[in-house]
């Protein structure tokens, strides 16, 4: 368990001045897993009423994110407003990074339970994200953001990475270098498109969160992911009908499932531990089957 370790009550003369308003004590709650890049949720008391704000601190700031958030506040994508960014700790010795904290629940449970709503609001906003060009984000943003990996980097990366390289992955890498399909074109994305990244409330958005890795990537396979990893969403038609909205052949689609097996199986060689549900035994398993229907 990572302890928090910044001092409280300079925290809370900090947040104090930054958003202009008393505030008599504060509460830091760890998010998700427990690492130094953590976030943490910090609630406080000002006037009796409970406010809360977003803070990483150390290695878990990320000068993207702040850059990706303060470029899509000119969207109408609902996002955090970044409230205090100091990159170089001159306030409180470390890097500190304060924006709002969205209150709502992550979109991914309704998913998994099938609700319609749940499903049109992810599929739409996934399709309003990647629509944003570099020319609706303010000037010098796209060459400042990550550049993501495009599919082909994938593919290649995750090969030069596996030094056993058996007859079953030579196969595999053969057949997706092969079949390469015409790729689409890198588009925006918040590097982490996963529904438990959107934030609901009464059926509504209210917020997109995690932006670290926001950039311009290979859309498709971004999207794929949620599918891959939550047996859930799988044949309900969702990524047929992604690809529809983006005007793209259904049939890409089992060249992409092929590539995440196959690095997934890279991964997977690489730490030793199962991805998520996915082992190598698994993994080998489908990369079999893939092979047998694209042969």
């Amino acid at each position: 368990m990572v302890t928090f370790v910044l001092d409280q009550d300079e925290l809370a003369r900090l947040l104090g001045h930054q958003l202009d308003k008393p505030i008599q004590s504060i509460q830091a709650t760890a998010l998700g897993e427990s690492s130094r890049e953590t976030p943490w949720r910090i609630d406080f008391l000002h006037k009796g009423s409970v406010e809360s704000v977003l803070l990483r601190y150390g290695k878990g700031c990320s000068r993207n994110e702040v850059t990706a958030l303060r470029a899509v506040e000119a969207t109408a994508i609902p996002t955090p407003r970044v409230l205090f960014w100091d990159a170089a700790g001159e306030t409180l010795g470390t890097p500190i990074f304060v924006s709002e904290f969205i209150h709502g629940d992550p979109l991914l449970p309704a998913m998994k339970r099938h609700e319609a709503w749940a499903i049109d609001l992810y599929l739409d906003t996934a399709c309003k994200v990647q629509a944003i060009q570099d020319v609706d984000l303010p000037p010098g943003t796209a060459e400042t953001l990550e550049v993501g990996e495009s599919a082909t980097d994938v593919l290649n990366e995750a090969y030069a990475m596996i030094e056993d390289k058996d007859a079953l992955i030579e196969r595999a890498y053969g057949r997706l270098k092969e079949t390469t399909p015409r790729l689409p074109d890198p588009q925006f994305s918040n590097g982490d498109l996963w529904p438990e990244n959107l934030i609901v409330r009464d059926k509504i958005l209210q917020g997109i969160i995690d932006w670290q890795h926001a950039g311009f990537s290979d859309p498709i396979f971004e999207f794929l992911l949620p599918f891959f990893l939550v047996p859930e969403l799988r044949g309900l038609g969702i990524e047929e009908r992604f690809c529809a909205r983006k005007g793209i052949p259904t049939n890409i689609l089992h060249w992409y499932h092929g590539l995440e097996f196959f690095d997934s199986l890279r991964w997977v060689l690489k730490v030793g531990k199962p991805y998520e549900m996915h082992t190598e035994s698994t993994l080998r398993r489908d990369l079999e089957i893939w092979l047998a229907q694209n042969s």
